[in-house]
């Protein structure tokens, strides 16, 4: 399909999307404390009122205690936090944060151990419009 025949078609604005979401897609931020943990967030990109989903990948270790996770813009703050199994926890966790307002977010996880010390950091960045 040549571009001249898309835009004949009235399928341009159609394909402009599909691209759109595209690179969305495979643009998802993701940032890496060793192997040990991970966050990515999806859409990397979105616009307000947003819904985030944020992956989280954990190796398990029998003295992680808790997850924490952060979304902070200048203007808006939101956590929560998930109790950890140690070494029966699941390796990777899904969590939602719902209609986040405008704003240039930082995502952080944090791992506690034991005694409360932390045991691993990850962050990645997401934008909503």
């Amino acid at each position: 399909m040549t571009l001249a025949y898309v835009r004949a078609c009235g399928m341009w604005a159609m394909m402009k999307t599909l691209i759109l979401s595209g690179v969305m897609l495979f643009n998802a931020v993701a940032a890496n404390a060793g192997e040990r943990l991970s966050v990515r967030v999806s859409p990397a990109l979105a616009h307000a009122p947003a819904d985030i989903i944020v992956y989280v990948t954990l190796e398990r270790n029998a003295e992680n205690r808790l997850l924490r996770v952060s979304a902070e813009s200048d203007d808006f703050f939101r956590s929560s936090e998930v109790t950890l199994d140690g070494e029966d926890n699941a390796r990777v966790m899904i969590l939602h944060f719902l209609q986040l307002p405008p704003g240039a977010y930082s995502v952080t996880v944090d791992v506690k151990g034991v005694n409360g010390q932390t045991k691993g950091r990850a962050r990645c960045e997401v934008n909503v419009l």
